[in-house]
């Protein structure tokens, strides 16, 4: 098994953040990084929030390190799911995507994830701080102290996380690759598209990395290339991980291994 290991990077005090050009508060952070070694993920978290009213902020990887999510979690229930435009603010030009809101299915929850490229993350080092805006979304701005030993922890973990899923070579050698038992064209259905999406007259393809076990079995799912429609990824990944099944992946002495598996998936408007 690979390590489940909450590793805490405890943060001394940072030099203040540059002055920022936004209206927006600063929120500070309340508790220390946590970086989550997880069987089928990495993930970096921080509380910005009170035990009355929780809020926090985190950053996961795909298996392979191409798209980051990140997810702002705060106590309370959201509307419906839907997806919304947002603009972010990493340390460079602003970026301009859509979240997808939900509520987890306690109904406790109020989440928004966003899928950005790597690459993008790289200006938060020098930046120290994240801005999120959107007309659906809470507008805020993070500080994020010595996220330059953040990001080196989550690349450190995604290296590891390659190894034990035998990604691109890393790991024992796959002999066989896994094969899906049944043809991907069958695992979207017309009636699978998200109905925000229909109304909205929006399309686009998303190509996603599957984690698949000794078993054939699908362990997570990972967007490794936006639609850019936040909808459109998310149920590509909902529908894949419920229908996708394999023959598992083999060794060089036919020995079932895990391994992973990508394509991508249209949602084609009539």
């Amino acid at each position: 098994m690979r390590r489940l290991l909450p590793a805490l990077l405890a943060l001394a005090a940072a030099a203040p953040p540059p002055p920022a050009q936004s209206l927006l508060p600063l929120r500070q952070p309340t508790k220390s990084w946590i970086l989550d070694y997880g069987e089928t993920g990495c993930t970096a978290i921080r509380d910005y929030g009170t035990p009355q009213k929780p809020m926090a902020l985190a950053f996961r990887p795909s298996p392979n390190g191409k798209i980051v999510r990140i997810a702002l979690a705060r106590g309370g229930t959201a509307p419906d799911a839907h997806h919304f435009p947002v603009t972010l603010e990493l340390g460079g030009a602003p970026l301009r995507t859509t979240g997808l809101r939900f509520s987890t299915k306690d109904g406790k929850t109020d989440v928004t994830w966003i899928n950005v490229d790597r690459s993008a993350l790289d200006g938060l080092a020098a930046a120290r701080e994240f801005t999120l805006r959107g007309p659906d979304a809470f507008e805020a701005r993070f500080a994020l102290p010595q996220m330059g030993a953040v990001l080196k922890g989550l690349d450190d973990c995604i290296a590891d996380l390659g190894r034990y899923w035998n990604i691109d070579g890393a790991g024992i050698p796959i002999a066989t690759p896994p094969a899906p038992l049944v043809a991907p064209t069958g695992w979207i259905r017309s009636d699978d598209y998200p109905s925000q999406s229909l109304r909205q007259g929006e399309d686009g393809a998303t190509r996603f990395i599957l984690l698949v076990d000794e078993a054939g079995q699908v362990k997570d799912c990972m967007v490794e290339k936006s639609s850019g429609i936040a909808s459109l990824d998310a149920q590509a990944c909902i529908v894949v991980v419920k229908r996708a099944r394999f023959h598992p992946a083999l060794d060089s002495a036919g020995k079932p291994i895990r391994s992973t598996w990508s394509t991508t998936v249209r949602f084609q408007l009539p």
